[in-house]
């Protein structure tokens, strides 16, 4: 199964793109996930840098989910796998991919697409298969709303730097 989701930033890529590699959300916690689905906290690449093979780490409010970077293009793609999790409905997930994009669309001005794609085993597959959508769609618009927080403070704080003499 696809999920696929677009934002407009109003700044420039490289003030989004840390953000994928190390954050810390915020402390808010969004109608569905009061009902157990997963709630990011944080993500961090465990290596330190990313790169092509490091491990991305996404801790939630219900254990880590550890993904392999398949493809890394600084500003612009970052491609990754799950290789390992210790959140509650692991068990169901046969594989999970995600992309982020980053296009520019003006000086501050930033498309950001993310995909998932996932699918779901065991007993009961569809029915696991559509709260997987559920929680990882909740997931892409909670995150989505961090990274927009979190690169307007980036973007903010240069702009004060050119200002200051």
């Amino acid at each position: 199964m696809h999920i696929h989701s677009q934002w407009v930033f109003n700044c420039a890529p490289h003030h989004i793109w840390p953000h994928f590699l190390h954050a810390k959300m915020d402390s808010s916690k969004p109608f569905l996930f009061r009902f157990g689905i997963p709630k990011p906290v944080s993500c961090k690449v465990l290596e330190g840098y990313g790169a092509l093979g490091n491990t991305r780490q996404c801790t939630t409010d219900r254990g880590t989910i550890d993904q392999s970077i398949l493809d890394y293009v600084p500003n612009q793609k970052l491609r990754y796998r799950m290789i390992g999790s210790t959140v509650w409905c692991k068990d169901w997930i046969g594989n999970l991919e995600g992309e982020f994009t980053l296009a520019p669309m003006g000086p501050n001005l930033t498309r950001v697409e993310r995909r998932s794609e996932f699918v779901a085993h065991g007993l009961l597959a569809p029915i696991k298969q559509l709260a997987l959508w559920i929680a990882l769609k909740q997931a892409h618009r909670y995150a989505s709303k961090n990274w927009r927080r979190l690169s307007s403070e980036v973007r903010d704080a240069e702009q004060q730097r050119k200002v200051v003499p």
